[in-house]
């Protein structure tokens, strides 16, 4: 657990009690790569041990604790629910990707559902051939008992006389 990072944090947090203003000024000098001129590089250097900026004999420190700093976000970024821009930003192409996939399909389905409704093949117009068809079977299976009843009938007469 990288105490530099923390005590950061720690300090970071209490200010930004201010109020919003910290937050833009921390999303601004992530983007510009971590100067180290600002008031944020104030607590930075504070927070990681760092004397007051010297141009000629900075640098190689800068560096290592600038490095340590991104090494100890990208570590605890996940647990706060941050995302990367450059991730946040695919999985935006993503989203619209798939957005536009899931229109172009629901749109798809429509028009077959209307193809199959007017070729009379939509699943009521199927259900209502389906009971028709039961029907007609229903009635054919009777018409058949009853000329086989008739058939019987007329074949016991003729027996008895």
């Amino acid at each position: 657990m990288d105490h530099h990072f923390l005590k950061f944090w720690g300090e970071f947090l209490l200010q930004a009690a201010d109020g919003q203003r910290q937050m833009k000024e921390f999303s601004r000098w992530m983007q510009s790569g971590f100067s180290p001129h600002d008031e944020l590089a104030r607590l930075f250097r504070q927070c990681y041990g760092l004397p007051e900026f010297k141009p000629a004999t900075d640098k190689e420190d800068w560096q290592r604790a600038t490095a340590d700093f991104h090494k100890a976000l990208k570590a605890y970024a996940p647990l706060w629910g941050w995302v990367p821009l450059d991730r946040f930003d695919k999985l935006k192409k993503e989203n619209k990707r798939l957005e536009a996939q899931i229109a172009d399909q629901a749109r798809l389905i429509q028009q077959l559902e209307a193809l199959l409704e007017s070729e009379d093949l939509g699943h009521m117009s199927l259900l209502t051939r389906f009971q028709n068809l039961v029907a007609d079977q229903s009635q054919a299976f009777d018409d058949l008992m009853q000329a086989m009843k008739t058939s019987s009938d007329t074949s016991d007469n003729a027996e008895i006389e």
